[in-house]
């Protein structure tokens, strides 16, 4: 069952939350269970937000675990045949806090895969932070394995594949666009998977406290004390991510953000390219070219986010009418759909004609939509 109302039943505090909380987790604990429909409901004006899986309301662990794999298909796909085991431990909570979304998250033992499919369809360009809370995760991907115990954040990239596997956890999750997070925004070639052990690492200790204290207040919390603690968590991700980024200008990050984010919102303009950029933005080319110098220069990342523009919208990714060829050329700022074809045939290997079959949309279950609304319009 699902949602949006009314308490749910609140994961035992682990080990790690009982020591971090100094007080062995019984106030937030205490906090939590004593929600009303009322607390849930948030500031008159900005409802709460609020994704909630019970397993109490469901006998059958079957049921528990399909519900589960529908509501999280839109993050990755999961292998039932692990999940398989006489107690299905499973809790779900999802808080769409506008600018990120944060998961209070414990799971039976599974396997879990972000697929090529997903990428291609969903078009998001989120980071994964995860703090480990129990159990252990281990994860693949081309760079090579990582193992994350209880105390470790795992940071995933959901714009390149991996593979996860665990025989049970619990975790504080949250997502967050790729453009709020200086570090990755100039780096899309960043590890697919990173895990950052907080033990000895006092700006990891201080995110680590952050989110567990977040989690204990988010429902209690109005509108703008929801938006001031996601201010929190951005400005401490930042700080975290770029700590040892020391050949980055500290007064880059800001304009690289603000210069990306107009990139997307301008994709569609023949004329966007380095001239525009400087113009708009009162720069130089060269601290331009800088900015842009992970990504292998301006028009190389204008291609790329145009290209992924392109093939969001031919595979029908947001669930719109399909679109012509021609059509899809000028959203995205060519003015020949010729030139448009090649570039994506160099860039996918398929001409436009031929997403659709190339990559089926990943089917996302009613119980799932709403999940998949969030990550792709966050």
């Amino acid at each position: 069952m699902i949602s949006a109302s009314s308490p749910a039943q609140e994961a035992a505090p682990s080990q790690l939350e009982r020591r971090w909380s100094g007080k062995s987790g019984n106030a937030a604990v205490m906090r939590r269970r004593n929600m009303t429909a009322t607390d849930e409901s948030g500031a008159a004006n900005m409802p709460l937000k609020l994704i909630d899986l019970r397993s109490s309301e469901a006998d059958d662990d079957q049921i528990r675990l399909r519900t589960w794999q529908e509501l999280t298909a839109s993050l990755f796909v999961t292998d039932q045949a692990v999940a398989a085991q006489s107690v299905c431990d499973i809790f779900l909570r999802c808080y769409h806090l506008e600018r990120m979304l944060f998961f209070d998250h414990r799971a039976c033992a599974h396997r879990a895969e972000r697929t090529q499919s997903q990428i291609v369809t969903q078009g998001v360009d989120h980071i994964f932070i995860a703090l480990q809370t129990a159990g252990a995760t281990r994860m693949a991907h081309v760079d090579g394995e990582l193992v994350a115990t209880p105390g470790d954040f795992v940071v995933l990239d959901l714009a390149r594949s991996f593979r996860l596997a665990t025989e049970g956890m619990s975790a504080i999750q949250i997502c967050i666009p790729r453009r709020h997070i200086a570090q990755y925004a100039g780096r899309p070639n960043a590890p697919a998977a990173r895990v950052l052990p907080s033990r000895g690492n006092p700006l990891l200790k201080l995110l680590a406290d952050h989110l567990l204290n977040m989690r204990a207040c988010l429902t209690r919390a109005d509108a703008e004390q929801r938006n001031h603690l996601t201010s929190a968590a951005l400005a401490i991700c930042n700080a975290v991510l770029t700590a040892d980024d020391e050949d980055r200008g500290d007064d880059l990050a800001p304009a690289e953000i603000q210069l990306r984010q107009f990139v997307a919102q301008n994709l569609h303009r023949p004329d966007l390219g380095v001239e525009l950029l400087c113009a708009t933005f009162g720069l130089s080319r060269t601290p331009l070219y800088k900015l842009f110098e992970a990504d292998g220069g301006v028009a190389n990342y204008i291609r790329d986010r145009r290209m992924a523009h392109a093939m969001r919208i031919l595979a029908c990714a947001d669930g719109g009418a399909a679109q012509r060829v021609s059509t899809v050329a000028y959203a995205c700022g060519y003015q020949s759909e010729k030139i448009f074809s090649r570039a994506f045939r160099r860039r996918y290997g398929i001409n436009p004609s031929q997403v659709k079959r190339a990559f089926p949309q990943v089917s996302i279950r009613p119980k799932g939509a709403l999940l998949a609304s969030w990550l792709q319009n966050l």
